[in-house]
């Protein structure tokens, strides 16, 4: 279940007024905040940790509830924050692009995970059917990045390579560039050293 609008308006203001603090100043004022910050998260870390543990001591009942909690969007956020996360990245985004899966096909299209480096980059290919037009192509990519970026908020960075399926791509060619007196020349002078070779 999505987070509702009051919880996000408390996520933004949490955001916010974390800006505020870092803008202080007064050192030490920014210092305590930051302290203060930290000694919550820890706290609030050891305690979903322990939540986790003794749930999963439940064993397959336990296990089901957490799988259950890494595909809540709130609970997952909040796991990936702490860094515990059931799913590591690569499950996660194996998750996301078969959850695209029917998006993907209605635009002639397939993605598969390249890699993932140590850093947290994903990279993916995608593969598309020849004769789209480019605008559903960059609909596809950027439904694909909203995808994965929500499979794996952690990533560092998501890069899409459009496949080269070996289709025989035209691209646009403006009529200036056509009626460019050296373009003429080489069209004429190429077929001329064809039939010479």
């Amino acid at each position: 279940m999505p987070p509702d609008k009051d919880l996000q308006k408390r996520i933004q203001r949490i955001g916010e007024i974390v800006e505020q603090l870092e803008a202080a100043a007064d050192p030490n004022a920014r210092a305590m905040a930051k302290e203060l910050l930290e000694s919550l998260m820890a706290l609030h870390g050891a305690a979903l940790e322990q939540i986790l543990s003794i749930t999963c001591e439940a064993g397959e009942t336990g296990q089901s509830l957490v799988r259950k909690f890494g595909d809540d969007q709130l609970i997952s956020s909040l796991l990936l924050l702490y860094g515990l996360h059931p799913s590591d990245m690569r499950t996660r985004v194996a998750a996301a692009i078969e959850k695209s899966r029917g998006f993907l096909d209605s635009h002639s299209a397939k993605a598969e995970l390249v890699s993932i480096s140590d850093d947290g980059a994903v990279t993916l290919r995608l593969h598309r059917k020849p004769g789209g037009c480019g605008s559903t192509a960059a609909t596809v990519k950027s439904t694909l990045e909203a995808a994965i970026q929500d499979g794996a908020p952690d990533a560092t960075s998501i890069i899409v390579q459009e496949a080269d399926d070996g289709a025989l791509r035209f691209g646009f060619v403006p009529v200036a560039q056509l009626a460019n007196s050296q373009s003429m020349a080489a069209l004429s002078v190429a077929p001329t050293q064809r039939s010479g070779d």
